[in-house]
């Protein structure tokens, strides 16, 4: 059925909770698994002021630290499924990036939270994004939310 399967992520609980699933999934089709961060680098999508040019370029390293962490975690969690993952990290805006990255892939799997209305306006969506940007099958785990 699917022989490759991107799993995009940002360590987010809703992004493990799909990624979790989508491990599943993978294994039950004995598919390869491909597990993607993508970095937005700040030196590229901030105002560059020439005092902030030092913090932006700490900045950054600190998201390429976050990312290489969350795919780490995420390797671990594949490990613990005995499911063989690559994982990969690019850097470039989110939802073109993943959409792009996509065209070599069966299948992705993506959480997203359910937002709607204004929440859904100011925040976006990624997946939402992927899902009209992309010919690829986007499978949408919905999160569970934590109930309070």
């Amino acid at each position: 059925m699917y022989k490759k399967v991107l799993l995009p992520t940002d360590g987010s609980p809703c992004s493990e909770q799909a990624l979790r699933e989508g491990l599943e999934l993978v294994r039950a089709c004995a598919a390869k698994a491909t597990i993607l961060y993508v970095v937005e680098n700040p030196l590229l999508t901030l105002p560059m002021l020439p005092e902030g040019i030092p913090y932006e370029a700490e900045l950054y390293e600190d998201l390429r630290k976050a990312a290489n962490e969350v795919l780490t975690a995420a390797r671990k969690i594949a490990e613990d499924l005995s499911v063989e993952v690559e994982t990969v990290m690019k850097e470039g805006q989110p939802v073109p990036t993943i959409a792009s990255y996509a065209k070599d892939f069966d299948l992705v799997i993506m959480g997203t939270h359910g937002r709607g209305g204004l929440e859904k306006l100011i925040l976006g969506s990624v997946t939402d994004g992927v899902l009209h940007r992309t010919d690829r099958p986007v499978l949408v785990i919905h999160c569970k939310q934590p109930r309070g």
